[in-house]
């Protein structure tokens, strides 16, 4: 019997003992894997990952979504750390929300801005709130999403820069532009401002019921710069929100020109009028399929970084991120498919070589901390599950009976 309690002690030590060293070498494995490793060519070596029926054609390297790179490469996510991301409420115009529409954006069809009580110029949310907008570490804000008016719809993708305090904005001359029934009753004490960024700005108008089709920039009204007018900027804070009655609720109005996105004459005018809501801290598997990714390049050198995902999900290769990045720098890829995603599987490219792949269908529960090599997910979402939650990488348990 001893001899027995004896093989049974030495077989489960045998088994703890073949798991620990399977755990070590898996990171030993991926240690190894975090490095960056050339051939003697100076070629980057490979994971030895390839996918064999992937094809490249005459096409593969035009860049995918050709309008999304050229506003920017720079707009597309900043580098600096989120503060806060906030869930955008249409304002309801107090005092005049019985000949106003709630709403979230103004748009004039009037060179003299006289139609300010014409409900067709109000764009808002109806169908639920879509707007959002989310303030940086380093100053800067970003407000993106869709508003409608009838059968317009705007696609609004707008940066704010240079946030100041009241007394800041004060030193450079700025103001602060009460009016409406929050905005009057509203401190500047509590207010902080910024200015739009028309270098990154973007607003994009479709359908019959707009006032005219296309792509317009956006530009901070009145103009900063001129000294014979007055320096609102754009503010937020408590009451910020100026034509609304909920007083003391924190909002942001801002007023602008959309403006020629080539000449940058203005156009027509334009105002931001609405509250926002800080967005809790939400997250959720990966659902569906990716549509967006936001890596960082742990490596300490730079390097020049191509990323390219199947078109449609045909074999044939199409590229949607062509960069030089350097060390912990963050970079963004949207889905390049009709639906916005990626389909199975990215692939990256370090100089002319592959180096790595992400599958990204939601088979991997992909999310921030999963890396392959020197590149890690910082933040994603999926079409059906919204903002990815942290990667947990599998359990690898020892049985025994």
């Amino acid at each position: 019997m001893k001899q027995l309690s004896k093989l049974i002690l030495l077989a489960m030590l045998v088994i703890l003992a073949s798991c620990q060293n399977e755990s070590t070498e898996e990171q030993a494995a991926e240690e190894q894997q975090a490095v960056l490793r050339f051939d003697d060519k100076g070629n980057v070596i490979s994971d030895g990952e390839e996918d064999k029926e992937l094809i490249f054609t005459a096409t593969s390297e035009d860049m995918a979504n050709p309008n999304l790179d050229m506003i920017g490469a720079a707009n597309a996510d900043n580098s600096a750390a989120v503060a806060q991301v906030y869930d955008v409420i249409d304002a309801d115009r107090a005092p005049f929300g019985h000949i106003q529409p709630v709403s979230n954006f103004w748009w004039s069809e009037t060179p003299e801005g006289d139609d300010y009580f014409d409900p067709t110029t109000y764009f808002g949310s109806p169908d639920g709130e879509n707007l959002v907008f989310t303030e940086y570490t380093d100053g800067t804000a970003h407000l993106v999403g869709t508003s409608v008016s009838g059968t317009c719809v705007l696609t609004i993708d707008v940066w704010f820069k240079d946030k100041r305090s009241w007394d800041e904005w004060q030193a450079i001359g700025g103001g602060h532009k009460k009016e409406g029934t929050a905005g009057n009753a509203s401190n500047s004490e509590d207010m902080h401002f910024y200015i739009v960024d028309h270098t990154r700005s973007t607003v994009v108008a479709e359908g019959g019921d707009c006032v005219q089709e296309g792509t317009f920039g956006l530009t901070q009204r009145p103009d900063p710069n001129d000294p014979n007018t007055p320096n609102y900027g754009s503010h937020v804070g408590p009451g910020g929100a100026n034509y609304d009655s909920n007083i003391g609720e924190v909002g942001l109005s801002s007023w602008g020109w959309l403006i020629d996105p080539v000449s940058c004459d203005p156009l027509w005018l334009t105002d931001f009028n609405f509250r926002i809501v800080p967005r809790p801290d939400e997250c959720d598997d990966c659902i569906g399929k990716v549509n967006k990714l936001t890596f960082k390049w742990d490596w300490h050198n730079d390097h020049r970084v191509r990323i390219y995902q199947r078109y449609e999900n045909t074999r044939h290769a199409t590229k949607i991120f062509d960069s030089v990045v350097g060390e912990d720098e963050h970079f963004t890829i949207h889905g390049a498919n009709s639906n916005g995603t990626f389909g199975k599987w990215v692939y990256i490219f370090v100089g002319n070589c592959y180096y790595t792949k992400f599958k990204t269908n939601c088979h991997l529960n992909i999310g921030p901390g999963y890396r392959r090599g020197v590149i890690e997910v910082v933040s994603g979402t999926s079409t059906h599950g919204g903002e990815l939650c942290e990667y947990e990488p599998p359990h690898h348990w020892c049985w025994w009976w």
